[in-house]
């Protein structure tokens, strides 16, 4: 069994990810286990934390470990916005995102990575974020224009 590096398993990690689906974590040990590293749930769940790892809804249906990227955050945002349980309300200046369980990650990491500047900060949990406007943006507009950028 290897024993290496972090860098080096989650290395390992990503060219899983790149290359098979893995859409549980359970799915990502076993397949290190077989490719003979040492490894734990905990230490996998630990180093999917670390990464730009996140779970998006599958075209086909179901959701698997993806890699975020800046150059694809608005196909990961249109993904999650598409999905039949993704919802959202506004209030203000805010938006409360609610979307399928274990979506939340990858929807906040999409938005961080879309970097608008109308967006002050966000909370985010398993199935939903909490976006929270600068004071003199309007959760309705910013939904409205996102809306249209999605091409939703």
């Amino acid at each position: 069994m290897m024993r290496q590096s972090k860098q080096a398993r989650q290395s390992a990690i990503k060219e899983l990810v790149l290359t098979q689906k893995m859409q549980r974590q359970s799915d990502v040990v076993m397949a290190l286990q077989a490719a003979g590293w040492h490894v734990t749930q905990a230490t996998v769940s630990r180093d999917i934390a670390q990464m730009p790892l996140v779970k998006v809804p599958q075209s086909e249906g179901g959701f698997a470990y993806e890699l975020i990227t800046t150059t694809d955050y608005l196909s990961q945002l249109r993904r999650i916005m598409q999905e039949p349980d993704s919802t959202f309300q506004t209030q203000q200046n805010q938006v409360m995102f609610q979307v399928a369980p274990g979506t939340g990650p990858a929807l906040k990491a999409a938005l961080t990575a879309a970097n608008f500047s109308e967006v002050f900060g966000m909370i985010g949990d398993d199935a939903g974020v909490l976006l929270l406007l600068r004071e003199q943006v309007s959760g309705q507009a910013f939904m409205s224009a996102l809306q249209t950028d999605l091409k939703l």
